[in-house]
């Protein structure tokens, strides 16, 4: 998984407004709890937990949302589970409905969300065979900073790119170490889920985004 970061004294890419499409706090947990697949008691407890709900709505209709935690998140795929510093935010758990997607409305929730939320620093992950994700991250002017791997141990660590202290300080964020290199880039390879990378790494569909090719992380 790709973790990526904006900071406040970062340029936001310029994109072109999209005509009556709007963002703001969600404030109606039902019609939150619909589009998000959950039950309104999982909204009421994660607003508990200090996370903030955001929605895109266009010409009313709610159409994408996205969250933010403000204490303490957590990457149920790697079950890791970590704090959120005073000036930071993490970013999860967005989507955007089937009839409104390709018309670049992520990169613009990303933007309005980072322009609301008073902080220094924002965080993201995303798996890398998620393409449209990436895609709209970078769009909105989030930077890659490493990717996540396992240690031939099982232990998870960051495997920085070029951004070397903005690594540093996501591999903090998250409680795990820098590292030079990892067993695979690939989560899905690692958590047994079905891939084709341990068949055939270069028709890897999981591997497009990773800046390191597989034969240097070898499974």
């Amino acid at each position: 998984m790709a973790l990526a970061t904006w900071w406040a004294s970062d340029p936001l890419m310029d994109l072109t407004p999209v005509s009556d499409f709007q963002v703001r706090l969600a404030a109606n947990d039902t019609q939150l709890a619909a589009i998000n697949h959950i039950t309104v008691a999982d909204v009421e407890q994660r607003r508990r937990a200090g996370h903030r709900p955001y929605m895109g709505y266009m010409d009313g209709t709610p159409v994408t949302y996205g969250w933010v935690a403000t204490r303490e998140a957590s990457i149920g795929e790697l079950n890791l589970v970590f704090p959120i510093a005073a000036e930071s935010r993490y970013l999860w758990d967005f989507a955007t409905s089937p009839d409104w997607q390709g018309r670049g409305l992520y990169p613009r929730l990303l933007q309005a969300i980072v322009q609301a939320e008073r902080a220094e620093r924002f965080w993201i992950i995303h798996a890398p065979e998620n393409l449209p994700s990436g895609a709209g991250i970078q769009k909105a002017g989030f930077q890659a900073v490493g990717q996540l791997s396992f240690q031939r141990d099982n232990s998870l660590g960051l495997i920085p790119f070029d951004l070397a202290e903005r690594a540093r300080i996501g591999a903090a964020l998250l409680g795990v170490p820098l590292i030079v290199d990892g067993l695979s880039p690939c989560w899905r390879c690692v958590e047994q889920v079905v891939c084709t990378c341990q068949r055939d790494p270069e028709s890897c569909s999981c591997a497009v985004e990773i800046r390191s090719t597989l034969r240097q992380y070898p499974t």
